[in-house]
């Protein structure tokens, strides 16, 4: 058996015309594609301004400070290294197009997903500080019996330079189109059982007879990349969370897009009055799935929390 051991997902670099013109030419897309395809993970890279991660990492930083002080804070797989966390959308002067409407990432929707893609998830992925031995078991976000062909992506947009040291994230490569449900712990027992988890139906969890299978063809990766790229991800991709042994938190903005002929309705961005103008004035080639609130409401809800993306027809 021959074991495929490329160390990182595939990355695509902007031309001086590119950048300029905000879309990628026909090659530079192919290879975005074929990442997406073969690998279920590609890095574009250098497409954010880097004084807009810049400013969204102080203010983030600062917030994942207070949430990590408040006592009813819910972690991710309940490991206390990592949480979801509010980007600071209700600040006007923190809303920039090249984050919330990047062009190169659309045009990789669209092409990857079909057009036009729907955006209904917006979150972001904290990597506590000083976390070292704490990490996530290998996992998929979904939990149901999922399509097998490209129906959702996320594109992770992280606020600092990604490391080993500080938390970059490991992905299975290639799991996501050589694996199925079938890999998945199944629920059979009621304690499994939660809004999202139905018995029977597989859990996110990745089996660990699956898990050795992949390795001896495919070991995992931790992805690393710099401030001002983009990780676009297959919703199907094998990854975890890992230990940041760092005295800096890593955060990453979670920006979701689904192929439009999926049957979910549910999934929505939730997003507050102020800012509905930004929100809804967006691009032709992407349709904002959008739950709006009042002030009051917006800084009450944890909806933004809720990740699911079940069909309606196994509801």
């Amino acid at each position: 058996m021959t074991v495929n051991t490329q160390t990182q997902a595939r990355a695509v670099h902007l031309s001086d015309d590119e950048r300029k013109q905000k879309r990628y030419s026909d090659l530079s897309l192919q290879q975005a594609l074929e990442a997406m395809h073969q690998d279920g993970l590609v890095v574009l890279k250098g497409v954010v301004d880097l004084e807009h991660i810049e400013a969204l990492n102080r203010q983030m930083s600062a917030d994942a400070e207070k949430k990590r002080d408040d006592p009813s804070q819910i972690y991710n797989h309940a490991v206390k290294s990592n949480f979801l966390q509010r980007p600071p959308v209700t600040n006007p002067d923190l809303l920039y197009e090249d984050i919330y409407y990047n062009p190169f990432v659309l045009q990789l929707a669209n092409a990857y997903l079909g057009h036009k893609p729907i955006w209904n998830w917006l979150t972001a992925n904290t990597a506590l500080s000083n976390t070292g031995g704490m990490r996530q078991g290998v996992h998929k976000d979904n939990a149901f019996i999922h399509p097998l062909y490209p129906y959702y992506f996320i594109a992770n947009i992280p606020l600092c330079s990604t490391s080993i040291e500080n938390g970059a994230t490991e992905f299975w490569l290639g799991s996501h189109a050589h694996t199925s449900n079938m890999d998945q712990i199944i629920a059979t027992e009621p304690e499994q059982v939660t809004a999202h988890y139905l018995l029977g139906e597989p859990l996110p969890a990745i089996t660990q007879e699956a898990q050795e299978a992949r390795r001896a063809v495919r070991p995992p990766v931790q992805q690393t990349c710099s401030a001002g790229d983009i990780m676009i991800r297959d919703i199907r991709l094998w990854h975890a969370g890992m230990p940041n042994e760092t005295d800096t938190h890593r955060i990453m903005l979670g920006l979701g897009y689904q192929n439009p002929i999926f049957p979910n309705q549910s999934m929505m961005c939730h997003l507050p009055a102020a800012q509905r103008e930004f929100f809804e004035n967006c691009p032709s080639n992407v349709e904002v799935r959008v739950k709006i609130y009042d002030d009051e409401e917006f800084e009450n809800t944890i909806r933004n929390a809720e990740f699911n993306l079940r069909p309606v027809y196994s509801i």
